[in-house]
């Protein structure tokens, strides 16, 4: 990761922490520092969360067509949930990770669609990048996520009394349909598709990127060889190869 890089993605991270703090309120049971935290808070900029432009999509309509579609999921995210004072950490680490996972997706010239209870759905439209490039930068922004959780993400959460987290990520491409769901005006970003299920499904490992067979059976090559896919494995019924390096 550039310095440039990291340092934005530094600042995004306390600017994410600030604005989740900003929707707590006074009866919230926080510590003593995450407490004085929000007695200070300011707010100076906006951090938007970038993401599928929803406005391309109207409820009832849907596209249909080839994406990559990459998972990211905190693992074992119950031990947080279950924990001293759980939810609220739980969603102040959710806010921030959210957030940081989409500012690399939109980077790596993704979407993150949808932010669901401990995991974002991102995806990369082969009718916009190709499928070799689509696939390429899925596994970019795949790394440079675990990079982050590892060198920004974790030292900040125990730097605010939250606990660190680790991460899954799983990765497959296929026809997917992209649509609004829901009842009236109450409607939400949704991705279908067997490829989302799997990459769900393929994101179950613990600080590991795995690629699906049927991804891996035609992954680009390229001159460097900085790639290599483990074993194939069985994920809860869906098969996968490992990252390694």
């Amino acid at each position: 990761m550039e310095i440039t890089q990291k340092t934005e993605l530094e600042r995004l991270t306390r600017q994410y922490y600030k604005i989740a703090l900003s929707h707590v309120d006074a009866n919230t049971t926080l510590t003593e520092k995450q407490r004085q935290s929000l007695s200070t808070l300011t707010i100076n900029e906006e951090a938007e969360l970038p993401g599928y432009e929803e406005s391309k999509l109207k409820f009832g309509k849907f596209e249909n067509r080839e994406f990559v579609v990459m998972m990211t999921d905190i693992r074992d995210s119950t031990s947080i949930i279950n924990g001293i004072n759980g939810h609220v950490n739980m969603f102040l680490i959710f806010y921030v990770y959210a957030g940081i996972v989409a500012k690399i997706v939109d980077k790596y010239k993704g979407t993150s669609t949808e932010f669901l209870g401990d995991g974002v759905v991102n995806l990369f439209g082969v009718k916009e990048l190709g499928l070799d490039i689509a696939l390429q930068n899925s596994m970019g922004a795949s790394r440079e996520i675990m990079e982050a959780r590892e060198t920004i993400l974790n030292p900040f959460f125990l730097q605010n009394d939250l606990p660190a987290i680790n991460m899954g990520i799983g990765i497959d491409h296929g026809i997917t349909i992209v649509t609004h769901f829901g009842y009236k005006t109450d409607t939400d970003l949704k991705a279908f598709g067997p490829c989302a299920y799997h990459a769900s499904k393929l994101s179950k490992l613990v600080n590991t990127i795995v690629v699906s067979e049927n991804s891996k059976r035609i992954w680009p090559t390229g001159p460097s060889g900085t790639l290599r896919f483990g074993n194939l494995q069985n994920i809860q019924n869906n098969l996968g190869y490992p990252i390694i390096n």
